[in-house]
C-alpha cells in the first residue's frame, strides 16, 4: 500500500484562499478542507497529480501520485527439471570420461553443488559447482553414489543418486 498527502490551493470567493488536503492509505482517501485568510501567505503549492474529476458534485482528484509497487513473488524452492542423469555405461573401466547432469529451477540465485557417496555418506566434491559434473579421467576412487543438491532462499532439495562403477581393465 501507498501512503500519500496532497494538497491543493484553491481562491475562493472573496480573494481567500481555501486548502484541501487529500491523506491517503492505498484507495482510502481522507479530506480536509481549510479555509483560512492566513493560507494566501503561504506561496509553497503542490502540483495536483491529476486532472481533477467530478464525482457526485464533489471535487476529487486522482492520487496515483505513484506508481504502484508490486509486491515481490513468492520464492519458489528449487525443483527438479532434469533429474540426474550419466552417460556412464554402469560399469566403467579406468580413464574413461563420465559426465553427469542434472537440471533443476526455482527462484535465483540458486546455488548448486555435487555431492558424492564412496560408502560413508555424501559429502561435497571441491569445485563442483555447476548443472554438469565431469570426470575426466576416472579412476576406481571414483565410484559412488552422486547427487546435486540445489538450494536458493526459499529451500532445497537432492536430485536422485546415480550410481557410477569404475573397475581396473583386465588383460
Amino acid at each position: 500500500m501507498e501512503f500519500f498527502i496532497a494538497i491543493e490551493f484553491m481562491k475562493g470567493t472573496a480573494g481567500k484562499i481555501a486548502a484541501t488536503v487529500f491523506v491517503g492509505l492505498g484507495i482510502v482517501v481522507f479530506t480536509i478542507a481549510l479555509t483560512d485568510p492566513g493560507w494566501a501567505q503561504n506561496k509553497s503549492r503542490a502540483a495536483p497529480p491529476a486532472a481533477p474529476a467530478r464525482v457526485s458534485g464533489a471535487r476529487t482528484t486522482n492520487l496515483a501520485m505513484l506508481p504502484p509497487k508490486t509486491a515481490p513473488a513468492a520464492a519458489i524452492a528449487p525443483y527438479i527439471l532434469r533429474d540426474t542423469d550419466t552417460d556412464s555405461p554402469g560399469t566403467n573401466n579406468v580413464t574413461r570420461i563420465v559426465t553427469i547432469t542434472a537440471a533443476v529451477g526455482g527462484t535465483p540465485p540458486i546455488v548448486l553443488q555435487w555431492e558424492v557417496d564412496h560408502g560413508s555418506g555424501f559429502e561435497f566434491i571441491a569445485g563442483a559447482t555447476n548443472a554438469t559434473f565431469r570426470i575426466g579421467n576416472a579412476q576406481v576412487a571414483d565410484s559412488g553414489l552422486y547427487t546435486l543438491f540445489a538450494t536458493n532462499a526459499a529451500g532445497h532439495l537432492h536430485t536422485t543418486s546415480v550410481p557410477l562403477i569404475v573397475t581396473e581393465v583386465e588383460d
